[in-house]
């Protein structure tokens, strides 16, 4: 039997939280308690979600309680008050075929809580089966969850929307992954988890009633209310997930597996652990991101997310007119586009708009992919470039590429001519750079010698990493 905390120094307790998922049908949840599982260290608590739920971060590391309560819910042990857990159900493609058997299988809605920014899910990863488990154990790894635990954080850094985790605690557990390790759990905070599959789902049952009590219940996260109509609904799903497809590509952040049970309804990252943040601008790089083939490969994210914004709208024909669907799918391509050229320019330096500057973009890319060069660091080398011989070939240098380069010449010609459009110094361009390109970037090696520390007992490599890459454009070094 769960047991709640009544304490009220707890400072826990003053978390405001409920459950209106249970409101909607429940063809779309199944009640479900977390399985018990001896926590044997609380590895990090994030300072940034717990100022999203408005608690003293000092105060919590050092409350005994607080440490103690939040363990224990990891545990699967207690529920704070007005929890009450439950796994989502949901249908999807996966890669390409239509799979209506899938649901929650490893993760488990607690409840939502009251922030000023609005309801925040709370969500447990790892907690055991649910009735959606199908073959899987309902376990999750030590590496994967701290993989999960650090690219939500960087992405959350650079301020790409996604699923911010609250804490991760290792398990006495054993599992057996790629090797014997640890189990895990996270527990993460999002605005809401509805996916494109969740609507494939009641579009398959034929119930335009649960689909509209959905959409009520998703206006909230719109700013709408329950008054949100379902023209509206799709608007926005489709611009922010359209914003979100940019910015991926902006910052490279490669999200592996893009099945439409994994695209948020909202335009919210989820599930991130699968994905990875592009190092080398390589075709081969990027295609091996995706486990199966290309389909979901670096360069073809759009793609793959515009074909679920196209299953939501076939789901939404319960209650839409096509044409009204398709009007709202057309804008897609354009306002990717024009979020992405706008992240591109100012990773370019360039405050103003110009017609060329989809050519100079693509020109740009074009060299780094022809040699392979760090993605991320090459536009910080093209911070510190000035007008003058010695930076082109430092640029030259610094990307790998001969000092003679034609095409890299060309380009720093068109450069220059762009930014004689802007009314800004080398000094000013530099300071408007720095702040839009990273210093620090989450790589896979970083990540793998988190995970051997933690793995050894030694927790705060990973508290020193998270930190960095919650403040990627400073520089810790100063």
């Amino acid at each position: 039997m769960l047991e709640l905390p009544d304490k009220q120094d707890n400072p826990w307790a003053v978390l405001s939280i409920s459950n209106s998922w249970k409101t909607l049908p429940p063809m779309l949840w199944s009640a479900q308690a977390p399985e018990f599982s001896p926590v044997e260290d609380l590895i990090d608590i994030s300072p940034m979600a717990l100022r999203l739920l408005q608690l003293d971060v000092q105060q919590l590391r050092t409350h005994v309680e607080g440490v103690s309560t939040l363990k224990n819910l990891h545990a699967g042990n207690i529920l704070l008050p007005g929890m009450s857990p439950l796994a989502q159900k949901y249908a999807g493609h996966r890669h390409g075929i239509f799979n209506d058997r899938i649901g929650d299988g490893r993760s488990l809605l607690l409840g939502e809580v009251a922030t000023p920014l609005g309801r925040m899910e709370m969500y447990l990863k790892g907690g055991g089966r649910t009735p959606y488990a199908l073959r899987g154990d309902g376990y999750l790894g030590l590496r994967s969850a701290i993989k999960e635990y650090l690219v939500s954080h960087a992405l959350y850094g650079i301020g790409i929307p996604t699923s911010l985790p609250l804490s991760l605690c290792n398990h006495e557990r054993k599992i057996f992954r790629n090797q014997l390790e640890k189990s895990a759990t996270v527990i993460s905070l999002s605005p809401s988890h509805a996916r494109v599959g969740h609507f494939e789902w009641l579009a398959a049952r034929g119930s335009a009633a649960g689909m509209k009590a959905l959409i009520a219940h998703l206006g909230g996260c719109y700013g709408e209310g329950g008054d949100m109509s379902v023209e509206q609904f799709f608007k926005h799903s489709v611009q922010r997930t359209a914003h979100l497809a940019a910015a991926w590509q902006v910052w490279g952040f490669v999200a592996g597996t893009l099945n439409t049970d994994d695209i948020s309804a909202l335009g919210v990252t989820l599930d991130p652990g699968s994905g990875a943040f592009l190092e080398s601008c390589q075709a081969s790089l990027t295609e091996d991101c995706d486990a199966v083939d290309s389909v979901y490969a670096f360069s073809s994210q759009s793609e793959s997310i515009r074909f679920g914004l196209e299953v939501l709208g076939r789901a939404l024909r319960l209650l839409l007119h096509e044409e009204q669907i398709n009007a709202i799918l057309e804008s897609f391509d354009d306002q990717r586009e024009k979020a992405m050229l706008c992240g591109m320019r100012s990773r370019l330096g360039l405050m103003m708009s110009r017609d060329e500057d989809s050519a100079l973009i693509n020109q740009w890319l074009s060299i780094l992919h022809r040699k392979g060069a760090d993605y991320n660091s090459s536009f910080r080398y093209l911070m510190e470039w000035k007008d003058d011989e010695s930076s082109d070939h430092y640029l030259a240098d610094k990307l790998g590429i001969e000092r003679n380069d034609r095409p890299l010449g060309e380009w720093l010609n068109d450069y220059r001519k762009r930014l004689e459009n802007e009314c800004f110094t080398y000094r000013e361009r530099y300071r408007f750079m720095a702040g839009v390109n990273p210093i620090t970037m989450l790589r896979e090696r970083d990540i793998c010698d988190v995970s051997a520390a933690v793995e050894a007992g030694d927790f705060i490599p990973l508290a020193r990493l998270r930190k960095r890459i919650t403040q990627p454009y400073h520089n810790f070094l100063q």
